[in-house]
């Protein structure tokens, strides 16, 4: 399926159900865009492919800018120090609260939806549990979420070098649990029945919808019995998407999430929205997608 392709659905998905296509930039009101496929066709992402030697942009040549400059971001020591705080953009001040909320919602699903979700190796006959932090920068989730809740190993996955390298320093005992993978997930693919929990945090907005569709597709038979994605992440309800040029991320509509997850085949088994967050930012819902019903 082309980006085009998933692009018109996700259009379609969203027309029919009442909500907005349009989108905005993040700091320049005079930025609108009236659909995804605008916005998209004014970056160069959808359009034709040329030959390889011409030097006009092409939705490949988009496509590694938009990467390039994301990880720019990330990579660079004065925008995102290897800290809790850097993680968080300024806002360590919420990650205790997060990690409280994050838990509550994993020990809902597992104690009222989904009692087949293993989280430590006695409830899965002695064999050990595994989780993977998607971006996982540092390790913030694994070290405060994922391996207390009893999960025997957390593999990282994180496409900035600085930041994957600072990760075992910050995990400090809770390193021997982890395996390192310093890769995009755009590249990333998971061995089928890897997982029982795969935490996608405050990272989707850095990866373009065809990658993101074909990532979470790729999710499906990582899987094991009762495993569950978990999506948690900036929504904006207004529009469908806005775009920060300065990090290269789309902050997405709840409603356009939940589109792309779909496309992907997976379902909604619990959504629940964080609470105690500052007013000031976007709501942050909390997403288990499965693809068993």
């Amino acid at each position: 399926m082309s980006d085009m392709d998933i692009t018109q659905q996700i259009e379609v998905a969203l027309k029919k159900q009442g909500n907005p296509i349009n989108g905005k930039d993040s700091e320049d009101d005079s930025l609108q865009y009236p659909s995804i496929t605008e916005w998209k066709r004014s970056i160069g992402m959808l359009g034709e492919e040329h030959d390889a030697t011409t030097t006009s942009v092409t939705p490949s040549k988009s496509r590694q800018q938009w990467y390039k400059t994301g990880l720019g971001y990330w990579d660079d020591e004065e925008t995102c120090p290897a800290t809790v705080d850097g993680m968080l953009g300024g806002f360590a001040r919420i990650s205790k609260c997060d990690l409280k909320g994050s838990a509550q919602f994993i020990r809902y699903i597992k104690s009222h939806i989904r009692p087949s979700l293993k989280l430590t190796s006695e409830e899965n006959g002695d064999v050990p549990t595994c989780a993977c932090e998607c971006g996982a920068g540092i390790g913030r989730v694994s070290k405060g979420l994922l391996l207390p809740l009893g999960i025997s190993q957390c593999d990282l996955i994180e496409p900035s070098p600085r930041l994957i390298s600072s990760a075992p320093e910050y995990l400090g005992s809770s390193a021997s649990k982890c395996r390192f993978f310093c890769t995009g997930l755009q590249d990333f693919q998971p061995k089928a029945d890897s997982y029982d929990i795969i935490w996608m945090q405050w990272m989707i907005g850095y990866l373009t919808d065809d990658d993101l569709v074909q990532f979470l597709k790729r999710c499906v038979p990582a899987l094991r019995k009762g495993g569950v994605v978990v999506v948690k992440d900036n929504t904006c309800s207004q529009e469908a998407f806005v775009v920060d040029r300065d990090d290269a991320s789309t902050t997405r509509s709840l409603p356009y999430i939940i589109a792309i997850a779909e496309l992907a085949g997976l379902h909604v088994v619990h959504q629940q929205l964080q609470e105690g967050f500052p007013a000031d930012i976007f709501p942050v819902p909390m997403v288990a997608l499965a693809a068993d019903r």
